[in-house]
């Protein structure tokens, strides 16, 4: 009698707990419910049914309902998961056959009985390994969250106060420190004032040097004591910008200083008082540019781009008033302006070179009037009687050289009548010894009345020191 297939509950309660007095089988696999297959249970019923006949042929037991033992009840799939463990790789290889087809696996077949059965496990959506719910995520308030935004920015503004910005302006005990509202400005007589008297071929070959270079100027030296002075000066000048340049940057490069050398040798009248200053950092260009005016006990001097300037504000000085009111030169100066006939000699300077298109002459001249400012000199005769003087002021809407000359030229032979204050009329002046600005005398110059200032106190030193040692032979100074 051929064995019936082992599908029924009853079959299956029989393998796995035989009656005590039948003799045991030999598979000892133990079975724990209907879909607890482990993996090696399946191809053994297999085995057994193919060498106990063909199972098509066999009757379909009828399945019974009887109540089946607490123990064969189906287990957790958490606790299935911790018996079975993952399926071996030699298992899911044993199982396939070289047909292609595998068999042998954990997996019941949907249409069998025993996916029908009461007794089966119901798939569950939940996550068995979820053991804890997660809390919902905290909203902080306005101010803990700007707190918090503080927080995150908080290195990048310890950065900000522990380090130097770019065009920090250096404090260093050796050099007078920026007053407030910062140095005053010194007016040059042109764009090119720096290079005048500069050796064309010295010129050239500055040219050829390599940025970032810039121009110094020395405070209270004429181009004669540049001329006989040269090599001192450059080193003085060398040694104060390595000072800078080590404070910003401790591995900064070598500075160079190249002295000028005068057009015709140092037999000529005019010579030049600029050196160039390069092989220096970015870092060490832009501070010393910045503060513009560097003071220390030996040297003075004033930094300049490398380049030509704009055209200079300072036109001229003006004398012959009566007032010390600079409204009334202001309006005295741009009624001249604007008369019908000196506008259109404007127009016609402006439109010089064609850099302003014809159709804004006209707003280019009113643009010039309207840029008229006037600082006044206390002047001052012997006996203390004031000579007031006022230095006119504007602003170029050109930046063609010939142009402006020739415009600078034809003011500056105006006459400049008031009413009831006097007339005005330009008068010649002589650049400041000091700091070389033509925009007042040395005894006017601003920059001894600095706080803290280093540099020379009062004119030029070959006066004061020649006077000092007045019958002591030829002195050499520097």
């Amino acid at each position: 009698m051929k064995n019936k297939e082992p599908t029924s509950i009853k079959a299956l309660t029989q393998a796995a707990r035989p009656y005590p007095n039948s003799s045991r089988s030999a598979m000892n696999t133990p079975i724990l419910g209907p879909q607890t297959f482990l993996p090696d249970c399946l191809p053994l019923d297999d085995l057994m049914d193919t060498q106990s006949g063909d199972p098509q042929n066999q009757p379909t037991p009828t399945p019974t309902t009887s109540p089946l033992p607490s123990m064969l009840y189906p287990a957790s799939p958490a606790l299935l998961s911790q018996i079975q463990g993952p399926p071996s790789t030699s298992n899911l290889l044993l199982a396939q056959d070289p047909s292609g087809s595998t068999t042998g696996t954990s997996s019941v077949n949907p249409n069998s009985d025993l996916t029908a059965s009461i007794h089966a496990p119901k798939p569950s959506t939940e996550n068995p390994n979820t053991t804890q719910l997660t809390p919902p995520a905290y909203t902080p308030t306005a101010e803990e969250q700007a707190i918090l935004d503080h927080l995150a920015l908080a290195e990048e503004n310890r950065a900000v106060t522990r380090d130097n910005g770019r065009n920090h302006l250096t404090t260093l005990p050796q050099f007078t420190p920026v007053p407030l509202g910062g140095f005053p400005h010194s007016h040059p007589s042109h764009s090119a004032q720096i290079f005048d008297f500069l050796d064309n071929q010295v010129l050239m070959s500055w040219f050829q040097v390599e940025k970032p270079k810039f121009i110094v100027r020395v405070f209270d030296h004429t181009g004669k004591d540049v001329a006989e002075n040269a090599a001192l000066l450059t080193e003085r000048i060398r040694t104060n910008i390595t000072i800078i340049a080590k404070f910003i940057q401790q591995d900064a490069p070598p500075v160079r200083v190249s002295p000028p050398h005068a057009t015709g040798g140092k037999e000529n009248k005019d010579l030049p008082l600029c050196f160039l200053v390069h092989n220096i950092s970015p870092e060490t260009y832009d501070t010393i540019l910045s503060q513009r005016i560097w003071s220390a006990s030996d040297i003075t001097f004033e930094a300049f781009h490398f380049n030509c300037s704009t055209p200079p504000y300072l036109l001229f000085c003006l004398n012959g008033f009566t007032t010390h009111e600079k409204d009334t030169v202001v309006k005295a100066v741009a009624d001249v302006w604007a008369h019908d006939d000196n506008r259109a000699e404007i127009g016609d300077f402006l439109s010089i070179g064609g850099e302003i298109p014809e159709e804004k002459i006209h707003t280019a001249t009113y643009s010039l009037i309207r840029s008229i400012y006037v600082e006044h000199l206390d002047f001052r005769v012997s006996g203390g009687i004031a000579v007031p003087r006022f230095n006119i002021f504007a602003r170029s809407p050109t930046q063609n050289a010939e142009a402006w000359t020739k415009l600078r030229s034809f003011l500056r032979i105006l006459t400049y009548p008031t009413g009831l204050d006097g007339c005005g009329a330009a008068v010649a002046v002589s650049p400041c010894p000091l700091c070389h600005s033509t925009a007042h005398p040395r005894g006017l110059c601003p920059f001894p009345g600095i706080p803290l200032w280093n540099g020379p106190k009062t004119g030029n030193r070959s006066v004061n020191n020649a006077t000092k040692n007045k019958g002591k032979g030829k002195f050499n100074r520097t």
